[in-house]
Parts: structure tokens; C-alpha cells; sequence
């Protein structure tokens, strides 16, 4: 038997901490791929003063937070174009029946035309019930 066979063949099954470590790591990138979306989306919707889609994507407490700041706004579109977006996993825990996931985000945005870029970086918790349910905008705090 060829000698890298050998070795091969006697090369036991990875050790239970890195196949967890390698699962958590596949969902830590899902969960912020799905955050960046959700962070988009949100963006959009706030833009648009679509309350639909805010409802959707939000928890009931924060959509009548929004909502509820949406007349102050005025009635000037608002147009917010993302130019930088980083998202980084600060925490994830269980609590009761809900999975809650705290995201740093962070970037550049340009806000109108007559505006340069901005930097700007927030916390959001986003919340769901486990089981594939959709992620959800909790809570949100800026950060500068």
C-alpha cells in the first residue's frame, strides 16, 4: 500500500470540538448573511415608508417604534444608499422561547445627494422562535 494510503486509511474521524466548531462556524456565516439581507431590506422599507414590509420584518414592539417615528421624517422621500456594510455576531443565546442574536454593523452610508458618505455603526438584537422561522428586528441602538 502506497505510503499516503497508509496514512489516510488510518486517519481516524475529525474530533467532536472541531465538527461543532466548523457547524457553528457555517451558522455564525448564515446568521450574518441573512442579517446583512434583513439590515438591507429594513433599510429599504424604512426608505419607502412601506409599513408592511417593516411589519414583517420586525417584532411588534419595534415596528410601533418605527412607525411611530416615521411622521416625523416629513413627507421628503428618503433615499439611503448603502456604499459599506460589515456585520460581526457580538452574542447568540436562547432566552425562553427565543433565539436572539446581537449584530455589530457598521459601514458607510450616503443618506441624500447633497450629503457626502457617513460612517455609521449600530447594535441590533434581531429575534425568532427556532424552527426556520424568519429572523426578526428586536431592538436597535446606535453607536455613532
Amino acid at each position: 500500500m502506497p505510503l499516503a494510503l497508509a496514512r489516510w486509511t488510518r486517519r481516524a474521524a475529525p474530533p467532536r470540538p472541531l465538527l461543532a466548531r466548523a457547524a457553528r462556524g457555517h451558522a455564525e456565516r448564515a446568521l450574518l448573511r441573512a442579517a446583512r439581507e434583513q439590515f438591507l431590506r429594513l433599510q429599504s422599507a424604512w426608505d419607502a415608508a412601506d409599513l408592511d414590509t417593516l411589519r414583517r420584518l420586525t417584532t411588534e414592539d419595534m415596528f410601533e417604534e418605527l412607525a411611530a417615528e416615521l411622521p416625523a421624517r416629513g413627507h421628503e422621500p428618503n433615499r439611503t444608499e448603502v456604499l459599506a456594510l460589515e456585520a460581526h455576531l457580538i452574542a447568540f443565546e436562547a432566552v425562553g422561547p427565543l433565539e436572539l442574536a446581537s449584530i455589530e454593523f457598521s459601514g458607510v452610508v450616503r443618506e441624500s445627494a447633497r450629503r457626502g458618505p457617513a460612517p455609521f455603526r449600530e447594535v441590533w438584537m434581531l429575534a425568532r422562535r427556532p424552527g426556520g422561522e424568519a429572523w426578526r428586528l428586536a431592538r436597535q441602538q446606535a453607536l455613532m
